[in-house]
Parts: C-alpha cells; sequence; structure tokens
C-alpha cells in the first residue's frame, strides 16, 4: 500500500466523501425542470415552484383612451391668391418696379417690357382707328348724298358694311391691348408693355433681371401672393376618412412654432386618393394676418379627437407562439392556459385586445415566455 494511505486514513475517507455528494445538485437541477407541467396549453406552477413569486396576474377591463386622426401636413399658399407672373409677349425687360418682399396692390406697375409684337399690336390698333374714322365720314356723305337723291340706297348700304367691318376691327386690336394691360384711351401708344400686378398681396420672388430678353411664355417672371389667409394640406390615411368632414375644427401645430396650436377649419377633403401613399388631401383654411406661416413649412394636424373605451392588457403580457399573439389566463390559482388573442393598436404600455378574452379574465403580465 502507498505510503500515503497508510499514513493518512483520515484523507481517504474525505476524499471518498466528497465524490458520493457531487451528483446531489444535478439531481436538484431535474427536480427543478420538473416543478411546471404541461397539459395541452395549460401549465401547472406547483407553490413550490421557483416561478410561482414570479408570476403575477392583471385584471382584464375596459380602459379610457382619447383618440386621434392626425396627419403630416404642410403650408401651402390659396391658388386663388397666388399668381405666378409669366411674360405676356417676347421682349427685354427694361426696368424693374419692384424688389422682392415689397407689397403691391393689385394694378401696381411690376415692371416695364419692351415688346416687338406690343409694338405690332399698338400699330394695329392706330391702323384700325383711322379705318374706323374715315368709314364713319364715308358713311355720313354717302347719307348725305343719298337724301338729295344723288346716290342711291345701295351706296349707302355699302358704305355701312364697310363702317361695321372697319368697327369690329377697332375693337378687336383695342379689347388685344386691354388684354395685355394697357388701356389705349389714357395711354400714349409707343410705349413699352408695362407688366401690372393681378392682386394685392407680396412679391415673393423675382426670377429675371433688368436687360434679359424673354421668349418662353412659360418661364415666370416673379411671384406675387397674398398670405394673409394661408392652407394647410394633410394627407389623411385611408382608414382615417371617413372621421373627417368639411367644417370640421382642426389644430396644427408646426416644426417652426413647436410649443404653439393654430386652429382653423376643413375647407374639404378630396374625392380621389394619391394611389401611391393611399391618402387623400384634407385642406384646412389658417389665419396669417402676422405672416408667421409661410408656404412649404411642415405641420402636425390633428383632426379628429374623441374618447372610448377599450379593453386592454398591459404589453409585456403579449407572447408571440410562431405567428400568432398569446397572452396566458389563469384559470385556477396554479394553472395557466394559453389563448390566441386579437390585438389592436399599442396605446402608451398597453395594447387593445380585440378577441379573445374576456373582462374580468386573470392575465399574466410578465414571464409568459417561461411557460411556454
Amino acid at each position: 500500500m502507498p505510503r500515503l494511505l497508510r499514513s493518512s486514513p483520515i484523507l481517504l475517507i474525505a476524499i471518498l466523501a466528497s465524490v458520493g455528494c457531487s451528483d446531489s445538485p444535478k439531481k436538484a437541477s431535474a427536480d427543478d425542470a420538473a416543478a411546471i407541467q404541461h397539459q395541452g396549453n395549460r401549465v401547472i406552477v406547483p407553490p413550490s415552484s421557483p416561478l410561482a413569486n414570479r408570476l403575477e396576474v392583471e385584471l382584464v377591463q375596459f380602459t379610457s383612451i382619447t383618440r386621434q386622426v392626425t396627419a403630416p401636413a404642410s403650408v401651402e399658399a390659396d391658388p386663388a391668391r397666388y399668381a405666378r407672373i409669366l411674360p405676356p409677349l417676347n421682349g427685354r425687360v427694361l426696368k424693374l418696379f419692384v424688389h422682392p418682399g415689397d407689397s403691391v396692390m393689385k394694378g401696381d406697375e411690376l415692371l416695364l417690357l419692351d415688346s416687338p409684337d406690343f409694338g405690332t399690336a399698338q400699330a394695329d390698333y392706330a391702323r384700325a382707328r383711322t379705318v374706323l374714322t374715315q368709314t364713319d365720314h364715308s358713311l355720313e356723305r354717302q347719307q348725305d348724298l343719298a337724301a338729295h337723291g344723288i346716290v342711291g340706297q345701295r351706296d349707302v348700304e355699302q358704305a355701312k358694311t364697310d363702317r361695321d367691318s372697319a368697327r369690329s376691327d377697332f375693337n378687336r386690336t383695342k379689347d388685344r391691348l386691354r388684354l395685355l394691360g394697357m388701356d389705349p384711351d389714357n395711354s400714349t401708344l409707343g410705349s413699352p408693355l408695362i407688366v401690372r400686378s393681378p392682386l394685392t398681396g407680396k412679391v415673393l420672388d423675382i426670377l429675371t433681371a433688368t436687360g434679359e430678353f424673354r421668349n418662353d411664355p412659360n418661364a415666370p417672371l416673379m411671384t406675387v401672393a397674398d398670405l394673409s389667409d394661408i392652407w394647410v394640406t394633410a394627407n389623411v390615411q385611408e382608414k382615417d376618412i371617413h372621421f373627417v368632414h368639411r367644417g370640421d375644427p382642426a389644430v396644427a401645430t408646426f416644426a417652426a412654432y413647436p410649443t404653439e396650436t393654430f386652429g382653423g377649419r376643413v375647407l374639404f377633403v378630396a374625392d380621389v386618393l394619391d394611389p401611391d401613399t393611399r391618402t387623400a388631401k384634407a385642406r384646412i383654411a389658417y389665419p396669417n394676418r402676422d405672416g408667421r406661416l409661410r408656404p412649404a413649412m411642415f405641420a402636425t394636424v390633428t383632426l379628429k379627437t374623441w374618447d372610448t373605451r377599450e379593453m386592454t392588457v398591459p404589453t409585456t403580457a403579449l407572447v408571440l407562439s410562431g405567428d400568432k399573439t398569446t397572452v396566458f389566463v389563469q384559470v385556477s390559482p396554479n394553472t395557466y392556459e394559453q389563448r390566441r388573442v386579437g390585438t389592436g393598436e399599442q396605446i402608451g404600455q398597453r395594447t387593445v385586445i380585440k378577441d379573445g378574452l374576456q373582462i374580468g379574465d386573470k392575465v399574466l403580465i410578465r414571464e409568459g415566455a417561461l411557460l411556454q
């Protein structure tokens, strides 16, 4: 026998005892695993289970919820009070009478345009006026001669026809000048074309300069708008359209003024949806006398607010099982049943339950994943 064992019998007994006790922790772990019992969709958690003190339930009940219909929006100018000033004719800009930010009244001069076509229109008017004068005199002369039996009625009728034709040409050329912003009765012929403001408002921008020649009738020279009242256009989701009606009050908050709210009313809701975003445009009118709201600003609009009562549970009670949403319902003091539920939107830390539960059910509010 080795010397170590002969001299240390107590040491040998201690080693054997330690080896014999090494299986006790494994046996305890197996007991813990067996503490939860599964019976179909039910789970039994005995009071002796380590989980028993960690499980907490809550009664399913109705919760008062304030619902809102909100939508992203942006500021737009009222189209009836917004004008892009286009060149009425090809020509060269001789002079600008305004600058960006200037206030203008309807009819105020904006710029001076030297246009060959405008010169031609004035020449046509002068020629038509001369021809009309001549035909008037000719008609008077023919009527006088007919009265003395010198000419016949046929000559008078011909003179009258010539006069009517000349008057038609005169009115046409005169109306042409008026459409271009010139009153030929109170203006000097041969002058450049004056482009005037079609509305009262402010000059938002100027896109031309003195000396520039413009020949594109679709390229604006400047923009004039009345922003004393503006539109906020909200994109309402398809599911919320039935809540929004013309005349409803609406409250907007703007990124530029996050601590303020602005009240207005819905002007109309579009009859068609945007096929890409599946939203309908709702336009709300807002007074803007101080000019703080500017086109292209972003906003969030609250279009509807109402209170309702919904069945809810804490969101932590929901347990995903495959592609299903479930909760564990306590059916007896130590027994829990896993049920599939239909859920609605999440509001704060609670989730709306549409089906699968009843008022008064006791739902496990946490640790549900440990019972699967």
